[in-house]
C-alpha cells in the first residue's frame, strides 16, 4: 500500500532533490569541460550547451543501473522492514546533506566528488536510525583508497600520454606531418575506449545491457577502426588545407620588421617574441617582485597563466606606470556626495596578446634601449634564470597549427564525458529520490521496480539548471586556475582520464571522475612547466576531498536527528 501518511516527505523530497541535482550541476559538471573552455577550443556558452545535451542523454540511456548501486549498495535496506517512514526521512536527510556541502563547494570554487557527497551522507543517517548496524563499511574504505589512487592513476596516464605527443609531435620542427598521421589513432582510440564504457555499463533503454562482454569488446573495435579509416581520408585532408595557410602566416611573421619606426620597434603588433626587447623584459620581470609591477604590497611570486601577462605587466609595471584611459574609469554609482567624486578602477587585462601590443604602443621603447638594442649585464645565474623562463614561455602556447589538430579532438572528448557522466551522476543526484519513490509507492522498501524515466529526466534538468547558473565557477578552477591548459595538453588530460574511469571501474577499482581529472590536469600541467601548477590551490581541492564524506555525513545525521527525535518523536 502507497504510505499516503507520509506524502509531505515525499514533496520535500521532490524539492530538496532538485536542489541536490542543481548542486551536482553546478560542481560536478564542470570535469567535463572545464580543460575545454580553459584552452579556448569552446566558449563558456558553448560548453554549456554541449553538457546540457549530452548530460541530459546521459542521464537518461544510462542513468537507471547506477542509482541502484547508490540505493542499495551502502546500506542494507532491509533493516528497514516495518518503519519505511524512517528510510524516507533518511533519503531525504542524505540529500540534504549532500546539497549543501556540494553548493557551499561550488561557492568555494573546489571540485570535489558528489559520489563521496551521497556515501557520506547516507552512512550519516544510517548512524542516526539504526548505529553501525547494517553499515557497510568496506565501501567507505573504498572510498579513503579512491582519494589516492584515482588523481596517481589517472595523472600518471595523462603524463605518458602527453610525453608521446609532445615528443613525437609537439617538439618537430614541423610538428604537422606526426600531428596527421596521430589523429587517425587518436580518434580511433577515443571512440573505442568511450563506447566500450558506455556499452559495458549497460543502458537497459539501449537494451545494451543483454550483450556479452565480448560482443561490447567487437563492436567497440569495430567502430574504433571505422572511425579512424574515416579520420584518416576525409578529415585529414581538410585539417592539411586549413593549416597550410597558418603556416604560411607564422613563416611570414617570424621573417621580421620591413620598416623599423624611430621608436625600435617594429609595427608594433609584430613585435616577435624572440626579439631583444621581449628577453630583457622577461628576464628584469623575473628578478622584480609582483608588488613592483602592480603597485601592491609583499612580494607574492608572479602567478604566470598566460604568457602575456608577463610581457604587458613587464612593459607596463617596469617602464612607467599604468596609464588608464577615460574608459576604465567608472563613477561610483552611489548617490552620497562624499562618494561621488571616487572613481573606481576596473581591473585592466592582462592576459591578451592585444593588452600586450597596446602596452607595447602605448609606453614606447623602455629607458635605455636604443633603436632595437639591448644592453644587459646579467650575472651567470640570471643569465640561467632568464634562459629557463624563457624556455619555459616557449612551451606554454601550442603552435596554431597544432591546436587545429587537437581542437576537435578535445570536444569529442568532452562530450562523451560529459555523456558518461550524465550517466553515473545523475544517480547522485537521483539516486535517494528513487529510494523514497519506491518506498512511498510499494510501501516495502524491497521494492525492485525499475527506475522511472520522468524521475531520471528531473535530474537530468536540475543538473543542466545548476550547470547554467553556477557552473563556470568550478569550471574556471579546473581549466584555468590549477594551471594553464592548450588543446593538446587538454586532450591528454581528457583521454587518459576517460581511460583511467573505464578500466578502473571495470577491474572493480574505486575512482572518483573529479578526482582522476584533478589529478590529470595537475600531473600534465607539471609536466609542460615545473612552475605552472598552482599547488597552493591544489592543496585546498585536496583538503575539500577529505573532509567530504564527513561534512556531508555530519550534515545528514542532524537532519535525521531532528526527523527522529523531533517530527516522528
Amino acid at each position: 500500500m502507497p504510505l499516503t501518511d507520509y506524502l509531505w516527505l515525499l514533496v520535500v523530497g521532490f524539492i530538496i532533490a532538485f536542489i541536490l541535482a542543481f548542486s551536482v550541476g553546478a560542481n560536478d559538471v564542470a570535469n567535463s569541460f572545464g580543460t575545454a573552455v580553459g584552452s579556448g577550443v569552446v566558449t563558456l556558452k558553448v560548453a554549456c550547451i554541449l553538457a546540457t545535451v549530452f548530460e541530459t542523454l546521459g542521464s537518461v540511456l544510462l542513468g537507471a543501473k547506477v542509482s541502484e548501486t547508490i540505493r542499495k549498495g551502502i546500506i542494507d535496506v532491509n533493516m528497514y522492514n516495518g518503519s519505511e517512514h524512517v528510510l524516507m526521512a533518511g533519503s531525504v536527510s542524505a540529500m540534504v546533506g549532500s546539497a549543501v556541502w556540494q553548493l557551499l563547494a561550488s561557492f568555494l570554487k573546489l571540485p570535489i566528488s558528489g559520489t563521496h557527497c551521497i556515501v557520506g551522507a547516507t552512512i550519516g543517517y544510517s548512524l542516526v536510525a539504526k548505529g553501525q548496524q547494517g553499515v557497510r563499511w568496506i565501501e567507505l574504505l573504498r572510498i579513503v583508497i579512491s582519494w589516492f589512487l584515482s588523481p596517481l592513476l589517472s595523472g600518471l596516464m595523462s603524463a605518458i600520454l602527453f610525453y608521446f605527443v609532445r615528443m613525437f609531435i609537439l617538439q618537430k620542427k614541423d610538428p604537422v606531418p606526426n600531428g596527421l598521421k596521430a589523429l587517425p589513432v587518436f580518434y580511433a582510440v577515443t571512440m573505442g575506449i568511450n563506447l566500450f564504457s558506455i556499452m559495458f555499463t549497460g543502458a537497459p533503454m539501449l537494451g545494451l545491457d543483454k550483450l556479452p562482454w565480448w560482443g561490447v569488446l567487437l563492436i567497440s573495435i569495430g567502430c574504433a577502426i571505422i572511425t579512424g579509416i574515416i579520420v584518416w581520408f576525409a578529415v585529414c585532408p581538410c585539417l592539411k588545407k586549413k593549416i597550410e595557410p597558418l603556416k604560411a602566416a607564422h613563416v611570414q611573421f617570424n621573417t621580421g620588421p620591413t620598416h623599423v619606426p624611430s621608436n625600435g620597434y617594429s609595427q608594433y603588433h609584430t613585435v616577435h617574441k624572440d626579439s631583444g626587447l621581449y628577453k630583457d623584459l622577461l628576464h628584469k620581470l623575473h628578478l622584480a617582485k609582483v608588488g613592483d609591477c602592480m603597485g601592491e604590497g609583499g612580494d607574492r611570486p608572479i602567478r604566470r597563466n598566460n604568457s602575456y601577462t608577463s610581457y604587458t605587466m613587464a612593459i607596463i609595471g617596469l617602464h612607467g606606470e599604468i596609464k588608464p584611459r577615460d574608459s576604465d574609469f567608472r563613477a561610483s554609482e552611489d548617490g552620497d556626495k562624499d562618494k561621488a567624486g571616487i572613481q573606481e578602477r576596473k581591473r585592466i587585462r592582462m592576459d591578451s596578446y592585444t593588452s600586450y601590443c597596446n602596452a607595447v604602443a602605448e609606453n614606447g621603447t623602455p629607458d635605455g634601449l636604443g633603436d632595437g638594442e639591448v644592453t644587459l649585464q646579467m650575472g651567470e645565474e640570471d643569465r640561467e634564470s632568464s634562459r629557463s623562463s624563457l624556455e619555459e614561455d616557449r612551451a606554454e602556447a601550442d603552435k596554431p597549427e597544432v591546436s587545429v589538430l587537437f581542437q576537435f579532438l578535445q570536444i569529442l572528448t568532452a562530450c562523451f564525458g560529459s555523456f558518461a557522466h550524465g550517466g553515473n551522476d545523475v544517480s547522485n543526484a537521483i539516486g535517494p529520490l528513487v529510494a523514497l519513490w519506491l518506498v512511498y509507492q510499494s510501501g516495502s522498501v524491497e521494492s525492485n521496480a525499475p527506475t522511472p524515466i520522468w524521475l531520471l529526466l528531473y535530474g537530468g534538468v536540475g543538473i543542466c539548471i545548476g550547470l547554467w547558473v553556477w557552473g563556470r565557477r568550478v569550471i574556471q578552477t579546473m581549466g584555468k586556475d590549477l594551471t594553464p591548459i592548450t588543446p593538446s595538453s587538454g586532450f591528454s588530460i581528457e583521454l587518459a582520464s576517460a581511460v583511467t574511469v573505464v578500466v578502473a571501474s571495470n577491474i572493480g577499482l574505486p575512482v572518483s571522475t573529479t578526482h582522476c581529472k584533478v589529478g590529470s590536469v595537475v600531473a600534465v600541467g607539471w609536466m609542460r612547466s615545473r612552475k605552472a601548477v598552482d599547488w597552493r590551490l591544489f592543496r585546498n581541492i585536496f583538503m575539500a576531498w577529505f573532509v567530504t564524506v564527513p561534512i556531508s555525513g555530519l550534515i545528514s545525521a542532524a537532519i535525521m536527528a531532528l526527523f527522529t527525535y523531533v517530527i516522528f518523536g
